[in-house]
């Protein structure tokens, strides 16, 4: 992703904000000893004609942002995946460099950067996959467009240190786009009706908003495999259900699968949790092609504007209608009807075994370390074009070529110089408002196999 690099500026005030207020952004608990552990290898770079001012300072800024206890790297991920991800120092110094690279910074050259960079690590017996997993280069300011960028699917951040300072924002947002999650724009659907829909901004998760104070959504974390299946269930029949609070203690459904056509919905449901989802509270939709999780809009049901809680949603032409009864601190209720049968009430309903099916929870892709960077605002997945976005041009010119300065593309990309960089994204992340999940009725047997699942899964390691 790329965002303006005045918006760095704007982040400091905010993360000086979180520190001093009561919203810090601290781990949800301990990493579990089953985590997925990501050493991660933070190096400091210089050019030719650019050099960090302040290496010893800009040092610590990084080293604090990506693995301090708070309002870091680690403790965001720690928080969202709930302990299933772990990213630690792949060196016991955290940071390295600064290193002078055999280039000049003007020009912005991200592959060359990282062509070099891994050269220049392995004359240094730093072998990528050996001793670490995931690399991260902090550069001076050297006037890019851009102050971040991230391969979708893969394991390279590029971080521009303009003030001296790392960014949490946009490290929690490209450390996103190596998970495999690209920009999140979402979708208006008037008067909450899912067969009008048009594009409309996202601000549901970093990757719709550059905000580290939003979680991320709950389909991007079943893309990431931090749902086990007593908490991602499908409904089979009409009915009342009870959704859980996406990032709450409670056991039970947080993400509720409503089958649409060829596509699906997901329910969720975001209150504030922590520092994380602070003007959420309210049950809301994203909307899922094929099983592309990682790729789901969130929908605003009305005007493109607002938070896009959910109060009633329908589509006649698949005979549905959801709506959302009540919202409490444990959960929210949700009524159900499929192929226009009417929804049992709350006291009516059985909430049986039979109303819902468990979805196995997939490990999601292994990290591609070709995965390619694309000039102008995006950046392609792993497996190739996104979204039509075509591959990068071989001559490597990494210099934007889509958007005019000052503008927003519809998928929520922002450059430099625009409007939105230090103030309509700010707004928009701490209007979003997040989507609810549910469960409810004889859900023991489910729960217990969710346990042992559980355990299963957090013994296996992946990079």
């Amino acid at each position: 992703m790329r965002f303006g690099l005045n918006r760095v500026a704007a982040v400091a005030g905010a993360t000086a904000v979180l520190c001093a207020g009561s919203g810090i952004l601290a781990p949800a608990a301990a990493a579990d000893e089953g985590a997925d552990k990501n050493r991660v290898l933070v190096v400091m770079l210089d050019f030719q004609d650019r050099a960090h001012a302040d290496p010893g300072a800009t040092k610590a800024s990084f080293a604090d942002r990506y693995f301090g206890a708070e309002d870091s790297l680690t403790s965001y991920y720690d928080q969202v995946s709930r302990g299933r991800i772990d990213y630690v120092p792949a060196v016991p110094e955290k940071v390295i460099g600064p290193f002078k690279l055999s280039m000049n910074g003007v020009g912005c050259k991200a592959r060359d950067i990282r062509k070099k960079t891994l050269e220049l690590l392995k004359a240094r017996g730093l072998n990528q996959g050996k001793d670490y997993d995931s690399l991260s280069m902090a550069l001076p300011r050297i006037g890019c467009r851009w102050a971040g960028l991230g391969t979708v699917g893969g394991p390279y951040t590029w971080l521009q240190a303009g003030k001296g300072f790392a960014s949490l924002p946009a490290v929690v947002h490209e450390f996103g786009h190596n998970l495999g999650y690209p920009h999140q724009p979402g979708l208006v659907c008037k008067d909450g009706n899912l067969t009008d829909c048009g594009k409309g901004r996202g601000g549901k998760s970093p990757m719709g908003a550059v905000n580290a104070q939003l979680g991320m959504t709950s389909t991007q974390i079943i893309h990431s495999g931090w749902l086990d299946a007593s908490e991602h269930q499908r409904v089979k029949s009409s009915g009342t259900f009870t959704l859980r609070p996406l990032y709450g203690k409670q056991d039970g459904v947080r993400a509720l699968e409503v089958p649409l056509g060829k596509d699906k919905l997901v329910l969720e449901y975001r209150r504030p949790a922590g520092a994380l989802d602070g003007k959420f509270n309210g049950v809301y939709a994203l909307r899922v092609t094929g099983n592309a999780y990682h790729k789901a809009r969130p929908i605003h049901a009305g005007a493109n504007s607002g938070d896009g809680a959910v109060t009633t949603l329908s589509d006649a032409a698949h005979k549905l209608k959801i709506s959302v009864t009540s919202t409490e601190a444990d959960g929210a209720k949700v009524s159900i009807s499929l192929n226009g049968k009417a929804a049992p009430s709350a006291e009516e309903s059985t909430r049986t075994l039979a109303q819902m099916e468990p979805i196995e929870p997939t490990d999601p892709p292994a990290p591609a370390t070709d995965a390619p960077i694309v000039d102008g605002d995006h950046e392609d997945h792993a497996d190739g074009a996104e979204d039509g976005h075509e591959d990068a041009p071989a001559d490597d010119a990494d210099t934007p070529s889509g958007d005019a300065p000052g503008t927003t593309s519809e998928d929520g990309t922002h450059t430099m110089g625009s409007a939105t960089d230090g103030t309509h994204l700010a707004e928009t992340g701490g209007d979003a408002t997040t989507n609810a999940v549910i469960a409810t009725g004889a859900l023991g047997l489910l729960l217990l196999g969710g346990i042992a699942l559980k355990a299963t899964r957090r013994k296996r390691t992946h990079h």
